[in-house]
């Protein structure tokens, strides 16, 4: 709870400093009119367990998925445990060790108790608090079911976090590799290529063609690194640019980095799996269809589906079925067409939608390790035709030379 420093005057007018922990400026001016006092100043820090000074929020701190999944699991149990959310937000905030995080959770047990809805609380944590996660909440405030919904959320984080660590230690061992093959090649054209054209350019020997190849990309790296660097920055610069504010081309990117060889099918796989997850937890937690449709078009992190999602959202308030937009699409696959016109048929759309998120998360990771079960091969015999190619563009000069002194 925020502790307040103030500067106050009496009836009688004495000047009265002092301090006090209120749950917001508000309750802190109650307290001084019971009190016969009139606030001239104050200032406001929080404080934290123990009488430490907790380190202010700015509303900019992330929180990482794990901690979030921790935090909605720990309201779910206390609140089903009959804890009151005010109780609850304490209690959490009392265990929490990240500092920065438990200066956001104190900030929300004020913010409620001062009469704010915790959703509302939330919307001013917009990178500690996914949009999936406030929006819930504000259904759950108002239906009452708030725990389900911490635990549903809880649920999805996990789920998320999981994905991405799976991503994440597949993509370990192609990294390293990749690095490896970075580091040769500067370590090649950059000290040892160098030496070795000195030593050719003493003999002036006529050279064999892979051995001027390879002399070219050597002073490619010797004499225009700068302009490699800059070169790439600018097209970064440019790329991130057009994504950013030229939706055609971010469009037409995202709708390409789908049909990618081998990747193209499990960033669909990701984006749709995103999609299905969303969709499901906002339905099954009493979002309406069309909101739902309209909260995961920012959600599902590719814009060719998020365009798709859009055109479903008008499709679905005239009247017409989510899978009918999805065909008309021509970007998700018919499988996936099929399960959603199976729950819309049915009435059991929510299912569905959870049917194909398991069918994914089964397959998205035998998908990924069989993806970098192939790349890794491929990293590593590119680094011995690399290193071979090297060793054989030296090895030819001196064999010609030997062949000229007999």
């Amino acid at each position: 709870m925020p502790e307040y420093r103030y500067l106050a005057i009496n009836t009688e007018g004495r000047e009265i400093r002092g301090s006090t922990s209120a749950s917001s400026m508000e309750a802190l001016l109650s307290g001084l009119e019971r009190d016969n006092l009139e606030l001239i100043e104050v200032d406001t820090k929080s404080r934290g367990v123990g009488g430490d000074m907790v380190q202010d929020v700015t509303g900019r701190e992330k929180v990482s998925r794990r901690e979030l999944a921790d935090l909605f699991f720990q309201l779910s149990v206390l609140l089903q445990s009959g804890v009151t959310l005010l109780k609850a937000l304490d209690l959490v905030g009392d265990d929490i060790p990240n500092r920065r995080f438990k200066g956001i959770i104190r900030n929300l047990s004020a913010q409620v108790q001062s009469g704010n809805t915790l959703a509302d609380s939330m919307a001013q944590f917009p990178l500690s608090f996914p949009l999936v996660s406030i929006s819930l909440m504000r259904v759950a405030e108002r239906s009452g079911t708030t725990p389900a919904i911490c635990a549903e959320l809880r649920k999805y984080l996990e789920w998320l976090d999981k994905l991405y660590g799976d991503i994440r230690a597949a993509l370990l061992m192609p990294s390293i590799l990749i690095m490896a093959v970075i580091a040769f090649m500067f370590v090649i054209f950059t000290f040892v290529m160098p030496k070795f054209i000195a030593i050719l350019e003493e003999i002036k020997l006529p050279l064999p063609w892979l051995t001027k190849q390879v002399i070219a990309f050597t002073h490619l790296f010797q004499y225009y690194w700068l302009h490699m660097i800059v070169g790439t920055v600018v097209v970064v610069v440019i790329y991130k640019l057009l994504m950013k504010y030229y939706p055609p081309f971010g469009i037409w990117m995202d709708r390409t980095k789908l049909k990618l060889p081998l990747f193209g099918e499990v960033n669909m796989m990701i984006c749709i799996s995103r999609f299905g997850r969303n969709l499901a937890t906002m339905y099954r937690s009493g979002i309406l269809l069309l909101e739902s449709l309209k909260i995961c078009r920012d959600l599902v992190g590719n814009r060719a589906i998020a365009q798709a999602v859009d055109q479903m959202h008008d499709g679905v308030a005239t009247g017409r079925k989510i899978n009918e937009m999805m065909r008309e699409a021509n970007i998700f696959p018919s499988l996936i067409i099929q399960m959603v016109t199976t729950g819309e048929n049915t009435g059991q759309l929510a299912e569905s939608l959870d049917n194909m998120v398991n069918y994914y998360d089964d397959q998205l990771p035998r998908k990924v390790k069989a993806i970098f079960g192939v790349l890794e091969p491929a990293i590593i015999v590119s680094l011995i035709l690399m290193v071979g190619t090297v060793a054989l563009s030296v090895f030819l000069p001196i064999a010609q030379m030997m062949s000229t002194m007999k």
